[in-house]
């Protein structure tokens, strides 16, 4: 699949998409600008924003931005007219309006406040060039599901750099929150193999994101221990890690 372009307006300089190798960096400068007053704890709009396809993305410094595995994600993602979709952890929303666009029944999710605030106001933006719908919900996973609940597509980039105490930066926490997978980098990866099985539909699928810098050896094993097959269906190198689209069918 082609990569789709990327264009930001002209009244903003934005360095994109980023370096996972830079993410040390950027949690320090973020700090640093926390504690010098350059960031205000609100939830004002920030009117940093990029096109991407028909659509107009804003973003916001308490959401974590898209990088280059949110692109591979969305190069890798089919998706059918009508089809039902989850994105779990949408953050500025990009993902869950490129399925809609071509349109899929979206329940995007987020348990970051600002996040779903974003979401909604890039939903409005972007209405007119929705064929499908998006409905955004407060949550955690599946808790966002009821029970009798199930999705044709099921997506999710989770927070996958293994990560201790020392390196998370405090404050909101909303940083940490987005790239914190825990010491072997698969805290969450873990909980979304095992449960999204339950709620998929009987042609369901689900995509995930895993990065070289976890531990494989124990993805393989959770894959291994649930229903679900499983591939590969993108890698790419980036600098010291290779990131890589897992693809989960019936």
């Amino acid at each position: 699949m082609s990569k789709k372009k990327i264009i930001c307006h002209p009244e903003i300089s934005m360095a994109f998409p980023y370096e996972h190798s830079k993410i040390k960096e950027m949690k320090e400068q973020y700090w640093i600008k926390r504690k010098s007053g350059d960031i205000y704890l609100d939830n004002k709009p920030s009117f940093k924003t990029f096109h991407y396809n028909e659509l107009i993305v804003e973003l916001h410094h308490e959401v974590y931005e898209v990088s280059e595995d949110t692109f591979q994600l969305l190069e890798s993602i089919e998706v059918n007219e009508d089809d039902t979709a989850l994105e779990i952890g949408t953050g500025c929303g990009l993902i869950a309006l490129d399925c809609a666009r071509q349109g899929a029944k979206v329940i995007c999710t987020d348990i970051n406040p600002y996040a779903i605030e974003l979401v909604k106001r890039n939903y409005l933006r972007n209405q007119s060039m929705l064929k499908g719908t998006v409905e955004v919900r407060f949550g955690d996973l599946f808790s966002v599901l009821k029970s009798d609940e199930r999705v044709d597509i099921a997506i999710f980039n989770p927070p996958y750099l293994p990560t201790i105490s020392e390196e998370r930066i405090g404050g909101t926490g909303w940083f940490d929150i987005a790239t914190d997978g825990g010491v072997d980098g698969l805290s969450l990866t873990k909980r979304f193999i095992e449960e999204v099985g339950k709620y998929l539909s009987k042609q369901g699928r689900a995509y995930f994101v895993f990065s070289s810098l976890s531990d494989r050896g124990k993805l393989d094993a959770y894959l291994s221990n649930v229903e679900l097959k499983s591939k590969v269906v993108s890698s790419r190198l980036f600098n010291d890690e290779q990131i890589d689209i897992y693809f989960m069918y019936f």
